[in-house]
């Protein structure tokens, strides 16, 4: 298929959107703050202090710790379709899902793979698709993403390419209200390197249920 190059989970933060809609969404996890401390020297060893008195009222935990007594990641199957929802630092704090579907392109030794996913970047704001995949495809055609039977296809513009190649676009409110019926077969469709044609099937088993559970969460 022209593909020489392995995908990249993509992560951003509205949900790597997506979690997608995340990801971007920290490789390192390290920031300025770690190397400057492993960098600099230890001080000198001093006579130890007595600890100070903790304070009468303890603080709250910051939103998205682990003692907030609810999870940072989850996620819930819906046929073949996931909700992932994450919080933390990498969501500003807020809760974010995203509903997606991976596809594997070739055989599973090369391990090339494409998702498409449906979230939000604000929860009053539109639905928004993104569609991941590798990269190495012929930029300018950009992907599309048909969802049903006689459907109309929605192109999306290629953004950037880091370990995989993404196009997203936000949907009109009648675009997102026809995802949630639609039914038969549903393409994701763009071209390779050499302007060869792709279109890689997309299960619709479980997208109307996934987006309602997305809208709840």
């Amino acid at each position: 298929m022209g593909f020489s190059i392995g995908l990249g989970i993509f992560q951003s933060r509205a949900g790597r959107l997506a979690c997608g809609l995340a990801a971007g969404i920290a490789v390192l996890g390290l920031t300025a703050v770690d190397l400057a401390q492993a960098q600099t020297p230890a001080p000198a060893q001093t006579q130890p202090r007595k600890p100070a008195t903790p304070p009468a009222t303890a603080q709250k935990p910051a939103l998205g710790s682990q003692d907030d007594n609810v999870p940072s990641r989850t996620s819930a199957t819906y046929d073949d379709w996931v909700v992932r929802c994450e919080r933390g630092e990498s969501t500003g704090g807020v809760k974010v899902c995203e509903v997606a579907q991976t596809l594997q392109i070739g055989n599973q030794q090369q391990g090339l793979m494409a998702q498409v996913v449906f979230g939000k970047l604000k929860e009053d704001g539109p639905l928004r698709m993104v569609l991941q995949v590798p990269v190495g495809v012929w930029l300018p055609a950009g992907a599309q993403f048909t969802a049903g039977d006689n459907a109309k296809p929605i192109p999306a513009g290629f953004k950037f390419c880091i370990r995989a190649c993404i196009a997203d676009l936000d949907l009109t409110a009648q675009q997102a209200a026809a995802l949630a019926t639609a039914s038969g077969s549903a393409t994701l469709a763009f071209e390779d390197r050499n302007q060869a044609p792709i279109s890689l099937p997309v299960s619709l088993k479980g997208l109307a249920p996934a987006l309602a559970a997305r809208e709840k969460m």
